[in-house]
């Protein structure tokens, strides 16, 4: 069976909508000459405000940032120019801000046309799964979009995890394989160091914090639904569901309308504890971070196979001497444009994608197990190479992909850079944008920018939390074709300081986006000799 399974990109490309001239009589000229007029009379207006721009930011600065801590603010041109600086250079912690040049810099080291591929092997009576590093392998919200051709051929859509690896059952049954003598995770594409030493210890247990593997699956995690039972509560389904999980019931019955129910992982396995209540059944998986997201993968695909007829004697992880796997593909290839992950990853801000893009970075760079040493030195090189001179690159300092590590730190200048660097990359530029979220519509500022003329502006951004962090950083582009790059950080500040830091945020976008306004269109050009005849100097 010759199957090949997409994950639907959804990054838009823009359109072609060509161009055309239109001709003037010279009964226009003069009609001609008062608007030129009126664009240097423009121009002129709009070079005073953005000399105001600063002075109005500052002022909003004061006024508006959260009680105590760091604010750090940068605005830039199209040109780059720098227009706001406010402790612009001072190394801040970004939060999730730090996805920027993560998923920026893996776009520029892969490439846009990049593509990750993950495979079944068959190698004589032996199996052999091969990572790739693709964070998005059997991810429940793509899983509804997947597209595949069934047994009969016919063109489907939407799976679940356990339908999706019966399709790798189906390919090995159609080579011809009746008994599995081993079956080999080769998820060498990474270290198997799966969570970074200054995570939170205390949140490993959520689904944020899940493990970055070669072979990532399900996002690894698990993801639990429960209904009332006399005892309290009872699991009534699991995703991916496995007959080895271990679950320990201790829930009660409670009171209240909200339901209390909650989940803990054993530390060192993949046993889990319910505790709690629930006073209906629950229509939102409660999701929890498996421990040996690979072991655990081993053991759904063992069952998996066991299940199709194809009993497995031997289930390993491959060792470091093993050699580079080969063999034939069986079953279908799950291929993942770049394009997909980098979306996911920044609109929906998740932190396994960042940090599966910093490994696989490394990997491509060192030709070894993709790690956040590497993957860090990776993506810090390549932010000095396309910024050089023009910040202060001393304030970086990137530690892991997502920003979930309160060690990062970097710039407000050198986001603004960043963001700036790939909006006037002619092939890179719109790859990029499109990967951000957009105020007022999508991902985490789906309920911002609301008050924001959406006929004359858009904001591509990315926001940023962790405790005490707020940042918000990416472009706000006017209808007149101008743009400008922004990062506003806010660090250290007091309880509730996240809602005045959202506020001063969105007042300097909105600030901005005034001054952008006030340009001309791009395309006005005048001529030296109308400037000259205007009385322009």
């Amino acid at each position: 069976m010759k199957v090949f399974l997409e994950n639907l990109n959804r990054s838009a490309k823009p359109e072609n909508h060509g161009s055309f001239v239109i001709h003037e009589s010279r009964n226009a000229s003069c009609a001609m000459i008062r608007r030129v007029g009126a664009c240097l009379t423009l121009f002129a207006a709009s070079t005073l405000f953005g000399a105001d721009l600063s002075s109005t930011v500052k002022a909003l600065a004061n006024s508006s940032s959260p009680k105590k801590g760091t604010t750090a603010i940068s605005v830039r041109g199209e040109d780059a120019v720098e227009l706001v600086r406010i402790n612009s250079d001072t190394a801040m912690a970004p939060a999730s801000n730090e996805k920027l040049l993560t998923t920026g810099a893996a776009l520029r080291l892969l490439g846009e046309d990049f593509v990750f591929q993950t495979r079944l092997l068959r190698n004589g009576n032996r199996l052999i799964a091969v990572g790739d590093g693709d964070p998005s392998f059997a991810d429940p919200e793509l899983l509804s979009q997947m597209l595949y051709t069934d047994k009969d051929g016919q063109q489907r859509k939407g799976m679940t995890p356990e339908s999706l690896l019966d399709l790798w059952v189906q390919g090995v049954k159609e080579s011809g394989m009746t008994e599995c003598a081993e079956l080999v995770i080769d998820d060498r594409v990474f270290d198997r160091n799966g969570v970074h030493p200054s995570w939170p210890a205390d949140q490993l247990n959520e689904h944020y914090c899940a493990p970055v593997c070669g072979i990532t699956f399900h996002l690894n995690r698990l993801d639990f639904w429960a209904i009332p039972s006399s005892r309290g509560a009872e699991i009534s389904k699991i995703r991916p569901s496995g007959d080895f999980v271990s679950i320990v019931n201790q829930t009660a019955k409670g009171k209240g309308k909200d339901d209390g129910l909650w989940i803990q992982r054993d530390s060192a396995s993949n046993s889990f504890t319910i505790r709690g209540f629930c006073n209906k059944p629950l229509e939102e998986p409660v999701s929890v971070a498996l421990t040996d997201a690979s072991n655990y993968f081993a053991q759904l695909l063992a069952e998996r196979l066991t299940k199709g007829g194809i009993p497995v004697k031997l289930l390993r992880l491959a060792s470091a001497s093993d050699p580079i796997s080969t063999g034939d593909i069986v079953g279908p290839v799950i291929r993942t444009p770049i394009a997909t992950v980098l979306r996911r990853c920044n609109v929906d801000s998740q932190n396994l994608y960042a940090e599966c893009l910093l490994k696989r970075a490394g990997f491509a760079v060192t030709k070894t197990p993709g790690s956040w040493l590497n993957g860090s030195d990776a993506v810090e090189k390549i932010v000095r190479a396309r910024l050089g001179d023009k910040v202060n690159i001393e304030s970086l300092d990137c530690v892991d992909g997502s920003g979930l590590s309160k060690e990062n730190r970097v710039s407000a200048s050198i986001l603004s850079a960043w963001v700036n660097d790939l909006m006037s990359d002619k092939k890179l530029g719109e790859e990029f944008i499109a990967t951000l979220a957009v105020g007022g519509e999508s991902g985490t500022v789906k309920k911002r920018f609301r008050d924001l003329d959406d006929r004359k502006f858009s904001v591509h951004c990315k926001t940023g939390y962790i405790n005490g962090v707020c940042a918000l950083s990416g472009v706000v582009k006017c209808v007149n074709g101008h743009y400008a790059t922004f990062s506003v950080i806010c660090n250290g500040f007091e309880a509730g300081g996240v809602t005045k830091a959202k506020q001063l945020q969105e007042s300097v976008v909105k600030a901005t986006a005034q001054y952008l306004e006030t340009l001309a269109p791009v395309g006005a050009v005048v001529s030296p000799k109308v400037r000259e005849s205007l009385g322009g100097g």
